[in-house]
């Protein structure tokens, strides 16, 4: 199957029906080992983008969320890139740049200052601007539906950033203002 069967859309996670939330989370289930039996992770994101092939099977997928963050004394708007993901037979023909540039270019529509992510494996994101900083992040620690504290300050090892306007990134301890992407 070749890029062109592929589409990629926008919908809002509350818009998933049933089979596409089963495609969901065998994708993911088949991508991230030890994934839970469901759709997300730790709660649902806002929207995500779904490319599928012409016969309807998902082909690949990214969770994004609108958050609004702290970064030292900053109040950031953001977009979090979760779960991208995309299926064995579909690598290597550039799906996940393509869902990337179609966050980033939503990013910039809409204003926000910054596409945020958190990956051990940072090649494909380097690759399509993003780049690995150190800031100590808190956040709201989630396991299986259940709040267990704030974490943090800590340095995860594992937070990039991408700058879609103008605005450099700023320094300082970053306040996530809820869940870990």
């Amino acid at each position: 199957m070749d890029d062109d069967a592929i589409t990629v859309s926008r919908v809002a996670e509350a818009e998933i029906n049933a089979d596409c939330g089963r495609q969901l989370q065998s994708l993911l289930q088949a991508c991230f080992p030890e994934y839970p039996g469901r759709s997300h992770f730790k709660l649902p994101p806002h929207f995500r983008y779904l490319a599928t092939t012409s016969s309807g099977d998902v082909a690949g997928q990214m969770g994004v969320e609108l958050r609004v963050i702290r970064v030292g004394d900053a109040v950031v708007r953001t977009f979090g890139v979760v779960d991208l993901c995309v299926a064995e037979s579909q690598r290597s023909r550039g799906l996940g740049g393509r869902l990337l540039a179609e966050v980033t270019g939503l990013a910039c529509d809409c204003g926000m200052a910054f596409v945020i992510l958190f990956a051990d494996d940072d090649r494909l994101y380097a690759r399509n601007g993003w780049a690995r900083v150190t800031n100590r992040c808190c956040w709201v620690r989630i396991h299986n539906h259940v709040t267990l504290g704030l974490t943090g300050p800590a340095d995860t090892g594992a937070m990039m950033v991408k700058a879609v306007g103008a605005q450099t990134w700023p320094e300082g301890d970053v306040d996530l203002l809820g869940h870990l992407f």
